[in-house]
């Protein structure tokens, strides 16, 4: 995966949010740094001492494991389909506005 594109991009960031507690430390601080605080491959091998090669290995093998954890449990589709659920909520006319702030809260919160 010599570039990612941006709706891959996107996506593994999102996966990256839901199973990112599950790579080893030090793939997480390398992910975080590409997904997270949008750093080139270059900027994160100066930081780590590590050459350019070994950090994009690292972000193409840790966004494998991602995809492998997600077609596994699914949790990512899941919450996007809970969120698009919740949001059919917030734009139903008929539903009170109780209803629609417990619902904000609930998407706040996911």
């Amino acid at each position: 995966m010599a570039k990612i594109a941006l709706q891959d991009f996107v996506k593994y960031g999102k996966l990256f949010e839901v199973y990112g507690k599950l790579l080893s430390e030090d793939r997480q601080r390398i992910m975080s740094a590409y997904f997270e605080y949008n750093m080139t491959l270059a900027e994160i091998a100066k930081e780590r001492s590590i050459s350019r090669q070994a950090v994009l290995d690292a972000i193409d093998k840790s966004c494998q494991k991602l995809k492998e954890y997600e077609t596994a449990l699914q949790i990512a589709k899941k919450n996007q389909a809970l969120t698009e659920s919740l949001g059919e909520i917030l734009v139903d006319k008929t539903c009170s506005d109780e209803v629609k702030r417990k619902v904000e809260k609930i998407l706040k919160d996911m």
